[in-house]
Parts: C-alpha cells; structure tokens; sequence
C-alpha cells in the first residue's frame, strides 16, 4: 500500500473532551502532542489515542523533556519525539512513522490472509474427514478428485478452494531426468 498525496487537514485540540470526539470522529493519520497539556498531560493523550486508534502514530512535539519522558516516550505507543526548538526534524520524524506503521499494518494483513487460507485448508480438509483427511491424487498425472468427481490439475484445485496460487519450475532432479540428454 502505498501513501497517497492528499491536502492536510490539522485539528488542534486542549481538552480530554475535545481529543476524545476529535478520535471518534475519525482515526487521523498522525497525532502530535505536546507532553504538557492545558487540562491533560501528553501521556493521558497517548494512553487514549492506543485505546481508540491504536495504528495511528504518535508524536511528542516538546520542549518538556525531562528524564521521566525520555524514558517513557520509549514505551510502546509513541512514534518519536521532536523538541520544538528542533522543528526541522519533525517533517521527517512524521514520515518515518507513516512507513513504519504502513509496513506495520501491511504485515499484519498479510498474516491475516495467511491465517485465512489455512483456515480454508483446514474446511477444505474436514470435507474430505470420510476419507481420513486424504485428498484423492492420480499417482501418475497428480490431479486431484473434488468432492463432486471432477479431476483437477493442483493449481487449479487448490485455487478454486482456497485462492492459493502456484507458480511453476523444475525441480534439479526432474530437470536431470528430462531435460538432459
């Protein structure tokens, strides 16, 4: 997935009200937060943003660094820090954590369509469960008999019942048995 161009829309909130309503309105792409609020602190923001929104990076943009946030602004949650006497550093301190929360997220998709496609090996494997959980193979021509009696080439099978899609080659010991002289 690739991050699309669009005009920048910016919400400025103060109160816990207002980022609450702001958050439930919509997930935004990025949230910056000082660390210290006029009626709540920057930490009470990251702790609502990871309950409502929890993809959504989050920014400290600060000059209230103290020991304490150094060490927590490493806590799970918060994207980066950018001091506001070092504004130059937060255009890419906000990309850097859109691509990581893009790659985040696109792996997690991706697992979700693997446990998805095993979950339909799996209903593809309880249908075949009077057979003792074998598939039907032709020993010599490696199609495989569905449930309806129709032979079909693997590929082509295991596309229809589950997506999965194959690609093809030679094996190194099929290619040394037909293919060299």
């Amino acid at each position: 997935m690739r991050w699309r161009w669009r005009k920048p829309c910016v919400q400025r909130v103060e109160t816990r009200e207002d980022f609450l309503s702001a958050l439930e309105a919509g997930p935004p792409d990025v949230i910056l937060s000082d660390h210290s609020l006029p009626s709540f602190d920057g930490f009470a923001a990251l702790a609502l943003a990871r309950e409502k929104c929890p993809q959504v990076p989050f920014l400290f943009v600060t000059n209230a660094l103290t020991r304490q946030m150094e060490i927590e602004k490493l806590s799970p949650g918060v994207a980066d820090y950018v001091p506001k006497s070092h504004l130059q550093h937060l255009t890419p301190a906000i990309w850097r954590a859109l691509r990581q929360t893009n790659t985040l997220w696109s792996r997690r998709a991706g697992l979700n369509e693997r446990e998805q496609v095993a979950e339909k090996i799996l209903a593809l494997l309880d249908e075949y469960e009077h057979l003792g959980g074998c598939l039907p193979i032709c020993s010599q021509c490696k199609k495989i008999r569905d449930q309806h009696s129709h032979w079909q080439p693997p590929e082509l099978f295991f596309l229809k019942y589950t997506g999965l899609k194959f690609t093809h080659g030679i094996c190194p010991d099929c290619f040394r048995q037909w293919l060299q002289p």
